[in-house]
């Protein structure tokens, strides 16, 4: 009787053994599924944000000084907002973001604004240089095309700012940038402040040297 005891638990224990085993084998594996997983996420972020800072860095040339007005006025904000217009917008006030619009609740990295911001102004400013036929050193043609990104293409389409600008009068294309310093508040065109600080920084710029 007691022979059979011992080999019943003879039977369990290589048993067990066996199924300890296999709980080690099983969890080594499962540790290096993870890792290996967690490692490939890491890989993917790491090319996303290489393929953000190539886009960055290779991307259509604008000048800084009309990167630096727009940023310094818009400011950067990671989630989608309601901007004056009444419309959602992201990063630096941008209503589209990979040629889609914008919509709430939508997050955006400072890189990929960033990215995409290079490029919003590259249009623009493309249009801009299309559209005049005089010519624009690059502090008026980067004054312009602030202008242009906050209060839109139709500064540089149908304005008076553009008609007396290829008339070859300078001075009066620069005060008719003041004028655009209005903003849609409940159904009305009204003043705003940092509409006004935003002009005069244009003009400013527009009127400067370049050297």
């Amino acid at each position: 009787m007691a022979l059979k005891f011992i080999t019943i638990n003879n039977y369990y224990y290589r048993l067990l053994v066996t199924l300890g085993a296999f709980l080690i084998i099983d969890t080594a594996f499962s540790s290096t599924v993870i890792a290996a997983d967690t490692q490939i996420h890491i890989q993917e972020n790491q090319i996303q944000n290489i393929n953000l800072n190539n886009a960055i860095a290779t991307g259509p040339r604008v000048s800084p000084a009309a990167i630096n007005l727009v940023k310094q006025y818009e400011g950067f904000r990671s989630y989608a907002y309601i901007d004056t217009s009444g419309g959602p917008v992201i990063g630096y006030g941008q209503s589209r973001i990979r040629g889609r619009k914008v919509k709430m609740g939508q997050y955006i990295s400072r890189a990929e604004a960033d990215a995409e911001l290079a490029k919003e102004l590259y249009r623009i400013q493309s249009i801009v240089a299309s559209k005049v036929k005089v010519k624009l050193n690059p502090n008026q043609l980067a004054a312009l095309t602030s202008l242009a990104y906050n209060a839109g293409i139709r500064v540089v389409t149908n304005s008076t700012l553009i008609r007396k600008l290829n008339a070859g009068n300078y001075a009066g294309a620069a005060n008719e940038i003041l004028r655009w310093h209005k903003a849609n508040q409940g159904g009305k065109l009204v003043p705003l402040a940092g509409l006004i600080r935003r002009r005069q920084a244009e003009r400013q710029l527009f009127l400067t040297p370049y050297k």
